[in-house]
């Protein structure tokens, strides 16, 4: 049995950077879409998972993620100092950013592409339901989709 979730609540945005590419090597953003599907058995009261409970826990992941700069703190193209109150970020471009740190997200990454993003909200939502298989499908606009599964 599968189960797929989507809407408003799984909604962020977000601004990055792709080091090393023509356009996306400047800092923008992108508003993202994310949908999760989960397959497995269904349970004893007759349900594969609660739709509320699901789209609530999932949602909390994604709302970390809204209004934040992404950062992938595995770039060996960036050069990314952290202190208490800011994160300063010299690009391989010779870009020079300062942000207050409450405003960014370091990400275990090595690029923040939407591949990699997709990839990594599996991995979160894949620690809280490991009996499920989980497929994450999450677009940077309507036309540039991509889908994870394990």
């Amino acid at each position: 049995m599968k189960l797929k979730i989507s809407g408003d609540k799984l909604t962020f945005a977000s601004a990055h950077m792709l080091t090393r590419h023509d356009k996306c090597a400047r800092l923008h953003g992108h508003n993202y879409d994310v949908e999760v599907e989960v397959e497995g058995k269904i349970d004893e009261n007759n349900m594969l998972i609660d739709f509320g409970i699901f789209k609530t826990a999932v949602g909390k992941i994604v709302k970390k993620f809204d209004h934040r700069i992404l950062i992938p703190d595995f770039n060996k193209d960036l050069k990314i100092t952290t202190t208490d109150k800011q994160v300063i970020v010299d690009t391989c471009e010779g870009r020079y950013y300062r942000f207050p740190r409450e405003d960014v997200i370091l990400l275990p990454l090595k690029a923040t592409t939407v591949e990699l993003l997709a990839k990594y909200f599996h991995s979160l939502i894949k620690k809280q339901y490991p009996q499920f298989k989980i497929t994450i499908t999450m677009a940077e606009t309507p036309t540039s989709v991509v889908t994870y599964t394990e």
